[in-house]
């Protein structure tokens, strides 16, 4: 029969005693434990205050930060969203108009109504007033009063003109008086002015919009979720669980969604894959190893240390499993005093670096965010714990299984080789090697630990140092400065009234040095069409068939398609000035012809992506290919259902070109090219080829109907661009100008903040594991020695000196470091070029480079410690008598 005796509190109690005995060894294996949480939560609150900081800035930048909106929903659907209980909060917005003009040519201002969880969400913070209530009642911000030439004073008079309109139809301008009821600061991140109108007068200018036979005005809902997990998926959940659906915009019960991007949780959810869950897997990994590294080093020497002790408690009766229990609970009462300091400090250390990293990162010093989540917190507490675990499972292991005999003349395992017998005597530096080598897996762990930490760094050095700013450049700008009218930069340039005017031309090219110039034109009225096969037409539909149904494709071919089976379709024509050819690359034919302003020659615009790889070009006509492309002369927009001519109140679904006059051009494709967006018209047709021809050549055969786009040029020399940049800062610093303009200049910033960002992070990231390791060697030297005083103590009373004592512990060091520093270079030879080739594959702008620079970097570092930490710990032992150390462990 087995008795069971509640022996749980003696064997706490044993194991409390046993802990207060050992009070140097404690406060190392605490320090260790404070500064293993010391890396988990610097490093979760340095991501999380990142990641926090990033969707903050993104959401400024698109205006909220609602998880997502319900669009064009009318007051039944409206109720029914709200009112499901995966919707957490709901705010209506009603869009009435925007302004372009004037004060708001560079950032234009959208008229709405919001409700007070909408302008919340919108960033929207009075600092004076209330919401508009009454039909004549407004707010906006300080910036847009600037540009309406009024002053911020509450009960202010102020006269509107706006567009009317939403996403599907233009009504005309407006303009009415209203009184300022309240205003806030602008946001410079912010994509729009936001102009806030009650929602009396928007109902007012519905109804009349109505009474003119117009569709009612589009109404979104932004809502707030549980989480934003999975946004789309829960959307998408509450449209079906409503009884409506977001795929057949025809339909009565249709409910469009938009998800908000700025949200990383959400887009991390939809591109979770194998690949990414390995990487996060993988990295969850690497930290707790990295703890793991010291903090299991020290348990197995202390349980080295006191392994007499176990043995006799042994021999009174204790069970192995007693000893583990023993052991673990020590452990985890140096984690309840060693966590709490680990988690302050290693906070204190993220919230002083967080906004230095992000401060020379593109995101700006207004978008850094703190973040204090509990998570960090939990997530660091919960990792230190399972460390500590996993550190002191294995000596538990250790001190259950050995013998109380064995226990009673345990030093450690010693690997005995064959002795050869000599007259010389033991070397110092032959002992010094024999000992690292008594306890190899101890000797190992500390070697590990310290590398760990130098190829984390030649992995920050390899990759910082790999990014090429030249590729980044290539990628981002293909000339010094591009300057256009502010509809080419808003991508809204489809007409004349978009050109970039000959006098700003003549003033740029009168205040700056040029060494290669030139314009891009495009055609000014409705846009050149060419007709496709009904083949070729499903292909370019394949690359919007996450936006277009299938039944809006063939709807699309039916109005489209002639007697003959070909679809007719916009395409897309930029005219180049000769010099500026040079920028394109031409993948297949040549631009003998295309320069050639008597040859009617085309090159088709191939897509890449964002590593620069075009797309199959099967997918395009073949060089030599005849394109015969249809100009429209005269021609207006007609209502299909009617055939008159569309009013301000049809519907976008409804509206077709009527042609009344043309003329057609054949072209021949020459080549096949990748036009750098920054040179391109940014935008395109939804079917057609995007085309580039000689700008004399389509200035001829579109009968004189195009505008100059944009006019880019490069500097001869670094002195010539700063010239250039200066002047045109002051020639677009006005609010009101119509011009603006990119440089490379820019570019560069950006790119050093990006790469500024990843060194700072990464450094914090590498001298905080860096401490790991070398505190890791001084507890390695320090709990070594310590253990073996009295081994020492026999040493020197059989004839040993204190120099020769000190002389091999200060080998064993060199010995240890120069272990590190081989060992490092060998993992850094094996893992360089798998990381490296892992950052070619994430960053299209980075190049690996092999380099053993942070071994060299942190082999002098090594050395010196390994000289001095031992002779500075073994001072504190040999404080005392040979005898008195013989004595202390008998």
């Amino acid at each position: 029969m087995i008795l069971k005796i509640r022996n749980r509190r003696p064997v706490r109690r044993l194991s409390m005693r046993t802990l207060k005995a050992s009070g140097r060894r404690n406060i190392i294996a605490a320090c260790a434990i404070a500064l293993t949480t010391l890396l988990f939560t610097s490093l979760f609150t340095i991501v999380l205050s990142i990641n926090s900081s990033y969707e903050t800035s993104t959401f400024r930048q698109i205006g909220g930060y609602s998880h997502g909106s319900f669009k064009d929903v009318d007051d039944e659907k409206i109720e029914k969203l709200s009112e499901n209980p995966d919707v957490k909060e709901a705010g209506e917005r009603i869009t009435l108009g925007t302004i372009t003009d004037g004060g708001f040519a560079k950032v234009p201002a959208e008229v709405s109504y919001m409700d007070k969880n909408t302008a919340k969400w919108s960033y929207i913070q009075l600092e004076e007033g209330r919401e508009p209530r009454a039909e004549d009642e407004i707010i906006m911000d300080e910036d847009a009063l600037r540009s309406l030439g009024v002053e911020p004073q509450l009960g202010a008079r102020i006269t509107l003109t706006y567009d009317v309109s939403d996403k599907t139809q233009g009504l005309g301008q407006r303009t009415d008086t209203f009184t300022l009821v309240g205003w806030w600061k602008y946001d410079e991140l912010s994509p729009v002015h936001f102009i806030n109108v009650s929602k009396k007068y928007a109902a007012l200018v519905e109804d009349e919009a109505v009474a003119e036979g117009a569709q009612p005005f589009r109404r979104d809902l932004n809502v707030m979720l549980g989480s934003s997990i999975n946004i789309d998926g829960v959307m998408e959940r509450v449209i079906e669980d409503c009884g409506y659906q977001s795929e057949v915009q025809s339909r009565d019960d249709y409910v469009g969604k938009g998800v908000n991007w700025g949200y990383t949780a959400s887009q991390a959810g939809a591109d979770m894959d194998v690949g990414n869950i390995v990487a996060v897997a993988a990295f969850a990994v690497l930290i707790i190893f990295t703890g793991y590294l010291i903090i299991y080093n020290i348990f197995r020497i202390s349980v080295t240390s006191d392994i007499r002790y176990y043995g006799l408690l042994k021999t009174i009766g204790v069970t192995p499993r007693q000893l583990r229990r023993i052991i673990r609970q020590q452990a985890l009462v140096l984690c309840i005093a060693g966590c709490p300091v680990g988690l302050v400090a290693g906070w204190l250390v993220g919230y002083v670096l967080t906004p230095v990293v992000i401060a020379q990162s593109s995101l700006g010093d207004m978008s850094a965010t703190v973040s204090a989540s509990p998570l960090i917190f939990a997530g660091a507490a919960a990792f230190s714990v399972v460390t500590v675990l996993l550190s002191c499972a294995r000596p538990g292991r250790i001190a259950s299984k050995v013998s109380p005999v064995e226990a009673a003349r345990y030093t450690e395992k010693v690997r005995v080789s064959r002795k050869e017998k000599t007259t010389r005597g033991a070397r110092v530096h032959q002992m010094a090697l024999a000992n690292l080598g008594r306890s190899r897996g101890k000797s190992i762990l500390m070697v590990m630990s310290m590398s760990l930490a130098v190829v984390l760094l030649a992995v920050l050095l390899n990759f910082t140092g790999g990014f090429n700013m030249e590729r980044y450049l290539d990628n981002n700008t293909c000339a010094d400065f591009i300057v256009g009218n502010t509809d080419y930069f808003r991508f809204e340039a489809e007409s004349a009234d978009s050109a970039l005017d000959d006098g700003t031309l003549a003033a740029i090219e009168a205040s700056t040095e040029a060494s290669i110039s030139g314009r891009a034109w495009a055609v000014d009225g409705y846009r050149p069409k060419e007709r496709l096969t009904r083949e070729r037409f499903m292909e370019t539909a394949q690359g919007w068939a996450s936006m277009l149904s299938d039944e809006e494709v063939e709807s699309f071919i039916e109005a489209n398609e002639g007697d003959d089976g070909l679809v007719s379709c916009d395409t897309t024509i930029e005219g180049l000035d000769v010099q500026l050819m040079d920028k394109l690359t031409v993948l297949d034919g040549e631009l003998d012809t295309l320069k050639d302003p008597n040859g009617r020659s085309v090159a088709i615009s191939v897509d890449i992506d964002d590593y620069g790889d075009p797309d199959d070009l099967a997918n395009y006509p073949e060089v030599g290919e005849k394109i015969p492309v249809t100009y429209v002369d005269e021609g207006w927009y007609v209502d299909s259902r009617t055939g008159g001519k569309v009013s301000g109140e049809t519907p976008q679904e409804y509206i077709q070109l009527h042609i009344e006059k043309s003329h057609q051009v054949e072209y021949t494709v020459c080549a096949l090219v990748t036009v750098p967006y920054q040179m391109s018209l940014r935008s395109g047709s939804m079917y057609g080829d995007t085309m580039v021809m000689n700008a004399d050549r389509m200035r001829e055969d579109c009968g004189g109907k195009a505008f100059p786009i944009f006019y880019m040029f490069d500097t001869p020399d670094a002195k010539a661009e700063a010239e250039a940049e200066e002047f045109l800062a002051d020639l677009t610093d006005d609010d009101n100008s119509q011009v603006m303009y990119e440089s490379k200049a820019t570019v560069r910033e950006e790119f050093q903040g990006f790469r500024q960002m990843f060194l700072l992070l990464g450094s914090v990231l590498c001298g905080i594991i860096g401490l790991v390791g070398v505190l890791n060697f001084f507890n390695g030297i320090m709990t070594g020695i310590l253990s073996r005083k009295r081994e020492f103590a026999m040493l020197q009373s059989i004839g040993m000196t204190g120099k020769q004592l000190k002389s091999m512990l200060v080998y064993e060091g060199l010995l240890y470091a120069l272990a590190t520093v081989l060992i490092s270079a060998v993992l850094i030879a094996i893992v360089g070029p798998l990381v490296g080739r892992l950052m070619e594959s994430m960053f299209w702008f980075y190049e690996y480079d092999f380099s053993l620079s942070a071994v060299w970097m942190t082999a002098p570092l090594f050395l010196l410690l390994g000289a001095l930490l031992p002779v500075a710990v073994y001072r504190s032992v040999s404080r005392k008598t040979i005898v008195e150390r013989l004595r202390e462990t008998e």
